[in-house]
């Protein structure tokens, strides 16, 4: 199915006074193999809906019409704030259609293509209110069948919710899915279950499979298994094991990576059995971080102290040595920066739609008021709510992460580079608690000098405040690290002109 996403994220602006039954149709947001979106107007009840007209060739066989009615209706008693409600399926002069909860926001797939791999707390965030849409869906019996980041949608407000279920399968019902079946998307089986590939019966713990694979992408920017067309693909979905979590992402915790390499495994009866064992595991671990959120960064044990231990099962995994587990999380959080996104250009139309501070929502943490921000992307207001409202002293791990984020931000508008100044100096003036603190200023400072066009004093620097050990302080995955390369390619580029 296609995207469903703002029409401000999407170039699409056709226009049509064309009507469907009660729904006038305003703009074209997307389409995709099975189905044209639209942004209409339901005008018996005066709402935007989002409604996906299915191809007619789709709709030849009725008792495919049959199936697709009652799976749809039966997905529309799904009532969840994690997923994109289903209002009606209806048919009006031969085409089928359902209309559905319009969700301004972008997909998770263009959120990745923005941004990159999530850290942690934004992971987490999104881990928890998808698990918490496929236990919604396995109660009422419904499994869904496409996860994958095109169905996750991500609200401006930092809420998650999956789509498409009206287009699930009703797991009672047996059937499978061939992969060579008409209208299967080459895409699809990046996600697929094994089960799935094989035409076998599914069940919740398909959807495990397939979210694990999801998780797989937003933690790596890139699905487990890749190949030059959908068969190839899905034969290594049955046959070869993915490659560990923590190989891909030595910076994360062990015992986090442990959970999605256990959704991964390719026998149903392997992995979690259902989503609310997965839940149970994701919400004790954002209960570890955010009990951590307050500790100190000074002291904190290495992860390779910690023996790794593979997640049996959700319910088994017990609770034994999570206080230590806070604050390995924390220095997996903290050391990394957790911005590496934020060193790309900011999107004009986030600066252009950034709410004042004062319009921020407030939350009952520091670590979840910078979840907020992260998830809100290139939000300058939002990260300077995390410093404005929270205690310096407390709250000081939540509030170094959000100066971070904002001198990132500032360094790459030229009309905010007074303020990434003043950012510098400040972000220099911790030095007493953390030496790298000294070294992001540094990066950060002769890249703007870089940026400004005075590539002598960038180059003074890199050559002799910056000097080895202090560079040896930012992380590799940092982007601070990444803006002294991008210094030193702009420094040289300079000095290749002058040679001309």
């Amino acid at each position: 199915m296609p995207d469903q996403t703002d029409p401000s994220v999407n170039d699409q602006t056709e226009d049509s006074s064309r009507t469907l039954g009660e729904f006038r149709l305003l703009r074209k947001l997307g389409q995709g193999g099975m189905a044209e979106v639209w942004l209409a107007e339901q005008t018996s009840l005066e709402r935007r809906v989002a409604l996906k007209l299915l191809k007619q060739e789709l709709m030849q066989d009725q008792k495919y019409v049959a199936r697709f009615q009652r799976e749809a209706s039966s997905a529309g008693g799904l009532n969840h704030p994690n997923i994109v409600q289903v209002h009606m399926v209806g048919e009006e002069g031969g085409q089928h259609y359902i209309a559905q909860e319009y969700v301004k926001g972008v997909t998770l797939r263009q959120y990745l293509k923005t941004k990159g791999p999530l850290e942690l707390p934004v992971a987490l965030h999104v881990m928890r209110q998808v698990a918490s849409a496929l236990k919604a869906a396995s109660d009422a019996g419904i499994v869904h069948r496409d996860i994958k980041p095109e169905n996750i949608m991500m609200t401006r407000k930092g809420d998650v919710k999956v789509a498409d279920f009206g287009l699930a399968q009703l797991y009672g019902d047996g059937e499978g899915v061939d992969i060579t079946q008409e209208g299967m998307t080459v895409g699809t089986p990046l996600y697929m279950s094994p089960e799935q590939v094989h035409g076998a019966h599914v069940d919740p713990r398909s959807d495990i499979y397939s979210f694990g694979v999801t998780c797989y992408h937003m933690l790596t920017g890139r699905p487990p298994f890749e190949g030059p067309t959908a068969m190839s693909i899905a034969v290594k979905h049955v046959q070869e094991p993915a490659r560990p979590l923590g190989n891909a992402r030595p910076d994360l915790p062990r015992e986090f990576t442990a959970i999605v390499d256990h959704m991964l495994q390719k026998k149903p009866e392997d992995r979690y059995q259902n989503a609310e064992e997965l839940l149970a595991d994701v919400r004790r671990i954002q209960k570890t971080v955010r009990g951590g959120g307050r500790g100190d960064e000074a002291g904190l044990v290495s992860l390779e102290s910690v023996a790794g231990r593979h997640v049996a099962t959700g319910r088994a995994a017990g609770r034994r040595g999570f206080v230590l587990l806070a604050m390995i999380f924390l220095l997996a959080a903290v050391g990394g920066a957790g911005v590496g996104w934020a060193t790309r250009p900011a999107d004009p139309r986030d600066s252009e739609a950034a709410p004042q501070t004062g319009s921020i929502k407030r939350f009952d943490t520091a670590r979840e008021q910078y979840v907020h921000a992260m998830l809100l992307a290139n939000n300058a207001d939002a990260f300077q709510a995390v410093i404005d409202r929270w205690d310096p002293q407390s709250d000081r791990v939540w509030i170094r992460r959000a100066q971070e984020q904002l001198l990132l931000l500032t360094l790459k508008e030229r009309h905010r580079w007074s303020e990434a100044e003043r950012l510098i100096k400040t972000l220099a003036s911790f030095e007493k608690e953390n030496p790298r603190y000294l070294a992001e200023s540094l990066a950060a400072k002769a890249a703007l000098r870089a940026y400004q066009g005075k590539h002598g004093e960038s180059r003074n620097i890199l050559q002799s405040q910056l000097d080895t050990s202090r560079r040896d302080l930012l992380p590799e995955r940092s982007p601070f690290r990444r803006l002294t390369s991008e210094a030193l390619d702009l420094n040289h580029q300079d000095l290749n002109r002058a040679a001309d």
